[in-house]
């Protein structure tokens, strides 16, 4: 999934060698953060929050496929 998330945020970024994914674990449910450059920050949440929702929907039904849990989060 980790692998799966960058590419999508790396291809929609200009600066794409800043960009950071984390995982760890809350219960069982699997938390990607992702750290991108300030600047790049509205790009990746796109208006009204539709581009990262579109993200959370992709990732969270390739996961379910898998019969996982995950949650993904933009960091500050």
């Amino acid at each position: 999934m980790r692998r799966l998330i960058e590419t999508i945020v790396r291809r929609l970024s200009e600066r794409p060698e800043e960009i950071r994914v984390s995982e760890s674990t809350e219960g069982r449910t699997v938390v990607y953060e992702i750290s991108v450059p300030e600047g790049e920050r509205g790009r990746l949440i796109g208006r009204d929050g539709r581009t990262v929702r579109a993200i959370r929907a992709f990732v969270g039904a390739a996961a379910s496929a898998r019969g996982k849990r995950v949650m993904v989060r933009v960091r500050d």
